[in-house]
């Protein structure tokens, strides 16, 4: 016995078996009673045995018709379920979508848009990892995920950034330090005061490092952390001021310490969308992709201080 048994066999089967006829069947499935007969007679030879007892008056299934039409809507059923659970998997409904992210966007920037996501998307799962800038393009380098969110993406063979989101710097210092009772505070005003660092691999440090080379600012005695609940803590411990984005700033909540605008120049760190066009996205990670690029225009919430980048429209002038 071979194998030429099709799904087109199966429905025709069945059709027959659930409408106890050849008339009703054909009229069902949309074709000429003819070719249902010879279908069914297909599927016989291909069996060696009779399905259907024929009268002149109606169709009755056979005892080996039974045991087939079991199995055939065992098939059937399997294979549509399969399907339906693949279009939605194509239509963004179904599916997984991973993205690695700065903990700052995975923290404050990120719920608001998964919230909004997961309104008309329930059922798609979405594993976000959290790290350091280059963490994340390695992530999205190594396949590990569908696409990050990171900010000073070093080029990486094909990958592709772009621009989605900005965050200003901010100054945070201690309540009791001089820098409280001052309306801003410039990058001039940094020289020679003790200093709370992110780590090297931080974007944060990276943004700080950049700002005040350009500046020319030689700070006092550095204290380096990883952990954005340290900073937080040495600064609202009077061990040193720090310069953080706002983004990061929701994170610190849960210290006391005054928060003063950065002047002279104000400095931004640019959030970018990266990808790999070369690698298969799950449809409902493009869709999330998508909304991500149209923050501005969907008007996802973002902290005072953070913007959306609105394509659309050209960025401010920077202050110099």
């Amino acid at each position: 016995m071979s194998n030429n048994i099709t799904l087109r066999h199966l429905r025709a089967f069945v059709a027959i078996a659930e409408r106890g006829g050849y008339t009703a069947a054909a009229q069902f499935l949309n074709i000429s009673q003819s070719a249902l007969s010879r279908t069914i007679v297909e599927i016989e030879e291909e069996l060696d045995t009779r399905l259907f007892e024929r009268t002149t008056r109606r169709v009755v299934v056979t005892a080996s018709g039974e045991q087939f039409l079991m199995n055939a809507r065992r098939v059937l059923e399997e294979f549509d379920s399969a399907l339906s659970r693949f279009q939605l998997y194509h239509s963004g409904l179904n599916g997984v979508v991973s993205l690695a992210a700065l903990s700052s966007v995975a923290s404050i920037l990120l719920p608001t848009v998964i919230s909004e996501f997961r309104k008309a998307r329930p059922n798609v799962r979405i594993s976000v990892k959290d790290g350091f800038a280059e963490e994340v393009v390695n992530c999205v380098s190594n396949g590990q995920v569908d696409f990050g969110i990171t900010s000073f993406p070093k080029a990486k063979g094909r990958l592709v950034c772009e621009r989605i989101a900005a965050d200003r710097l901010i100054c945070i210092c201690s309540n009791s330090h001089r820098f409280a009772n001052m309306e801003t505070v410039s990058w001039n005003d940094l020289a020679g005061e003790d200093f709370v660092a992110f780590d090297p691999l931080s974007s944060i440090r990276t943004c700080v490092d950049r700002a005040l080379q350009i500046a020319e600012i030689q700070l006092g005695t550095v204290t380096q952390v990883r952990d954005v609940g340290a900073v937080a803590g040495l600064v609202s411990a009077n061990l040193g001021v720090s310069a953080v984005p706002s983004l990061v700033l929701p994170m610190m909540q849960f210290c006391e310490f005054a928060q003063k605008e950065l002047v002279g120049p104000a400095v931004e760190r640019e959030i970018y969308l990266i990808h790999d066009p070369q690698t298969p996205m799950p449809p409902a990670a493009e869709i999330l992709m998508e909304m991500l690029r149209q923050g501005a225009k969907q008007g996802f919430r973002i902290p005072t201080g953070a913007r959306w980048l609105d394509k659309s429209q050209p960025d401010p002038p920077k202050t110099k």
